[in-house]
């Protein structure tokens, strides 16, 4: 018989119908409110990504995730696992910036891990020849809204 299951639960015990409840050490001692005590939360890993919000007036570059890992499929602005390498990227693309922004950074959890987001947000003085490569697209905020996008990055541009 599993007594935790159908007896000796955390919310109503129900001690009278317990077969060993003269050996019960939360009954003799007086803690059935304490016992059985909760199991302890998992820590949630947490990791930290940089979304690069690259506008050209109100265009945003996004590019597609590949189909396996988190957002498979959906469209993203470029991520990157820290500024070093947001910088990198954004040199090598060839990319020039007429205003740039540090946005809040606000925090996603999923089901096995916390993602802490650090939007920078850059004007583009003119659309490099990053935009033509295949799985990039320029798209107008408000039809970006309408894309295949995941919840926080459809947070961003409801806020930018």
């Amino acid at each position: 018989m599993d007594l935790g299951a159908t007896l000796c639960t955390r919310s109503k015990p129900k001690c009278g119908d317990c077969p060993v409840r003269s050996d019960c050490v939360a009954l003799n001692t007086g803690r059935v409110n304490e016992l059985p005590a909760p199991r302890p939360k998992k820590a949630v890993p947490e990791r930290h990504a940089i979304f690069l919000l690259l506008m050209h007036g109100n265009d945003i570059l996004l590019e597609k995730r590949p189909g396996s890992g988190i957002w498979g499929g959906l469209w993203c602005p470029p991520q990157f696992d820290d500024e070093a390498a947001a910088k990198d990227w954004f040199m090598r693309n060839g990319m020039e910036a007429s205003h740039g922004e540090r946005l809040a950074t606000f925090s996603h959890t999923f089901t096995h891990f916390k993602l802490h987001i650090t939007p920078l947000k850059i004007q583009l003085s003119r659309k490099p020849v990053r935009a033509a490569q295949p799985g990039s697209v320029w798209l107008d905020v408000e039809e970006a809204l309408g894309a295949a996008i995941p919840t926080p990055v459809r947070k961003l541009l409801e806020n930018i």
